[in-house]
């Protein structure tokens, strides 16, 4: 199975400010079709969040519009597209214009954008880490009641989990002080005891990270728009940088497990044979 992730789009952010910057929707489209060129196509397309700046359903409107444009659907051989919603968002009137691909579970805490679906082999689950009006997210005892359950239903089958704010520290001072401030520890516990969880997809920070939580890994795929200065001074106020966009890009197999790649979305020179 091969999974695409792509994170953080901002649709309808004013980029003016940000010499260069081709604009939110215009550097989403070059990151869906770049997922649309990928050979062979990947079977799950994860969105993970913060897919507006403000919410607003007309931007909501333009991602699917953009999706339907960029992307074969699942019939036709593309991806399965699985999204969240991120602190930018507005969860309800994502969840009512994008129900495609957040089809909430039956269970799911009352107002959580939370999914559950198996594709394949693998169970897919969708955490919400929103928490209204605020940057920074959370995980309440409700939300992790019901991940407990549906991890014991798919025990020791292999399962990725996908949400906005990392369950790690990067380091970057001022986005750790909004990232998820609580319950990395519970979720963790979880994930180690389920046993076969190969992947937690986040976004949010705006950098590529690789780190580890209950012994699975945690890939942190940077923003298709624009990126944050990678600055580990304690105190450094946050700056951006138009970096190489790039897709998180994911293969599992039942015998190898995951591995974990990030593609570039712009051309550079070759392949050259060596």
């Amino acid at each position: 199975m091969l999974i695409a992730h792509v994170t953080d789009p901002h649709l309808g952010l004013d980029t003016t400010v940000l010499p260069g910057h081709p604009g939110p929707a215009t550097a989403l489209r070059r990151a869906l079709a770049h997922v649309r060129q990928i050979d062979p196509m990947p079977d799950v397309l994860l969105l993970t969040g913060d897919l507006t700046e403000a919410g607003k359903a007309r931007d909501y409107e333009a991602l699917k519009c953009m999706l339907q444009e960029e992307l074969p659907a699942p019939s036709a051989g593309g991806p399965l597209v699985l999204a969240v919603p991120g602190n930018h968002d507005s969860p309800s009137v994502a969840r009512q214009i994008l129900s495609e691909l957040m089809p909430v579970a039956a269970d799911a805490p009352e107002g959580r954008t939370c999914l559950h679906m198996k594709h394949g082999l693998m169970h897919f689950i969708g955490l919400d880490t929103v928490v209204p009006g605020q940057s920074y997210g959370l995980l309440d005892d409700m939300q992790l009641d019901w991940l407990e359950a549906q991890l014991k239903a798919c025990m020791a089958q292999p399962t990725v989990i996908f949400m906005h704010h990392p369950p790690i520290v990067s380091g970057i001072e001022a986005m750790d002080s909004c990232g998820l401030l609580r319950d990395r520890a519970r979720l963790g516990r979880l994930v180690a005891a389920h046993g076969d969880v190969q992947l937690i997809a986040a976004g949010h920070l705006h950098r590529p990270l690789v780190g580890s939580l209950g012994g699975a890994p945690v890939m942190v795929a940077p923003s298709s728009s624009h990126q944050i200065d990678l600055n580990l001074l304690p105190g450094a106020p946050l700056a951006c940088r138009l970096e190489p966009p790039v897709v998180g890009l994911y293969r599992h197999t039942p015998g190898e497990g995951i591995a974990c790649h990030f593609s570039y979305v712009d051309q550079f020179s070759g392949p050259f044979p060596i």
